[in-house]
Order: structure tokens, then sequence, then C-alpha cells
């Protein structure tokens, strides 16, 4: 080939790779308005569930509290009745035990002071009440035995 024809096969070939690198050149600006586009749809969506989490994301926040403070006073009603439960059936226990523990000493007491002969507070209160019924009964002889000597008086004194 002669140098101009290649020359001019060269300068065609660049005016080629110009109109090739005109049109990708127009092809990258719509890509780039494309993903311009694109990118800003997402930013718009990312804004929109934010605003709806937030929006939804309280009432839930709310019914979750609300919720919560149901179940919280539920369990400390709950609580409150089995601690009481517990509390009264300790109670009943330590008494039943006092109980039997006052009966086993007041036994043993009583035991004791009988085998070395002396009187316990019981035996002074059963002899204090034998002591009322025979004064009672003294009285009562009495009062007969002077009803008795009036009446005989009377009856010697009409004879």
């Amino acid at each position: 080939m002669d140098k101009p024809e290649v020359e001019q096969e060269a300068v065609a070939e660049a005016g080629k790779k110009t109109s090739k690198g005109r049109s990708k050149s127009g092809a990258e600006r719509k890509s780039v308005l494309d993903f311009r586009k694109y990118t800003k749809q997402i930013w718009l969506a990312g804004l929109g569930a934010f605003s709806r989490a937030e929006e939804e994301g309280n009432k839930l926040f709310d019914s979750l509290v609300k919720v919560g403070e149901e179940l919280e006073s539920k369990t400390t009603d709950i609580a409150d009745q089995t601690v009481e439960k517990v509390s009264e059936k300790a109670k009943e226990s330590v008494t039943d035990t006092k109980d039997k523990v006052e009966k086993l000493i007041d036994h043993s007491v009583h035991h004791s002071l009988n085998r070395i002969g002396l009187a316990t507070a019981k035996d002074v209160q059963q002899l204090e009440k034998l002591l009322l019924q025979l004064h009672e009964k003294m009285d009562r002889l009495i009062a007969d035995q002077e009803q008795l000597k009036e009446e005989m008086s009377k009856k010697t004194q009409r004879k």
C-alpha cells in the first residue's frame, strides 16, 4: 500500500474510533444518568422505609410497652400471692413447732418437778380450785347448821 492510502485508512480508523467513542460517551452519559436516577430512587426508598419504620416502630414500641406493663402487673400479683401463701404457711409451721416445743418443755418440767416432789403451777391451780370448792361446801354446811340450830331453838321454845 502507498503511504497516502495507509494514511487514509488510519484516518478512517481514527474516525471510526472517534465515532465509536462518541457513541460510547453517549451511552456512558445515559448509564451515569440512569445510575444517578437509580441511586436517588434507592435514597428515597430508604427515607420512606425509615419514615414508615419510625411511625410503625413507635406504634410497635408503645404496644410492646403496654403488653410488658400488663405482664408485669400479672406477674407481680402472682408473685405477691405466692409470697403471701408461703409466708402464711411458714407462720403456721413456726406456730405449730413452737406449740409442740412448749408442750414438750412443759411436760418435761412437770415430770422433773414431780420426780423431786415439787408442785407445779398447774398443781397449785388445781389445789386452789379444790380449796375453793371445799370452802363453798364448808360455807353451805355452816349455813345449814345455823338453820338447823334456829329450827331446833324454835322447837324447844314451843315446848
